[in-house]
């Protein structure tokens, strides 16, 4: 018994390890989430600054800076869209170590339900037996006094 108690202990301590790793990891994600979002408000923010139309009355100067502007603006875009697809892949990769973690902290949680229900059932055969012995010496008692 001394064991069990032990090993559920054991086991207590895991899952709380574990569940510390799965919170950990779901603000983890929280954040990356949040980072994919901004990347893509950017990307959404850099394409309306690029699409604006040019005035008709411009002379090449303004032409060229225009256009200067816009090949910059598409390359600060093109920057974006990669990191932002790094991003995702970092999100997912996240989600996959969320699921694995959570799978095991509900192994580690099942088996230390399957331990703390044996714990129960042997303290209540213990106790049964305690009981049973009882009853029998009080038997044995009452029968020795009407014979």
């Amino acid at each position: 018994m001394f064991k069990t108690r032990k090993t559920i202990a054991t086991l207590e301590q895991l899952r709380l390890l574990r569940e510390r790793a799965v919170s950990e990891t779901s603000g983890k994600l929280v954040q990356q989430q949040q980072l994919c979002q901004r990347y893509h408000n950017n990307i959404d923010a850099l394409n309306s600054l690029s699409s604006g139309d040019a005035i008709a009355s411009q002379d090449a100067t303004q032409m060229h800076n225009l256009a200067r502007y816009k090949a910059n603006i598409q390359r600060v875009i093109d920057w974006q869209k990669q990191e932002h697809a790094l991003a995702q892949i970092e999100q997912q990769q996240l989600q996959q170590d969320l699921i694995l973690q959570a799978c095991r902290e509900k192994t580690v949680e099942v088996v230390l339900q399957q331990q703390q229900a044996a714990l129960l059932r042997a303290r209540n055969g213990q106790e049964q037996k305690i009981t049973d012995g009882q009853a029998m010496q009080s038997w044995l008692r009452h029968r020795r006094r009407h014979q």
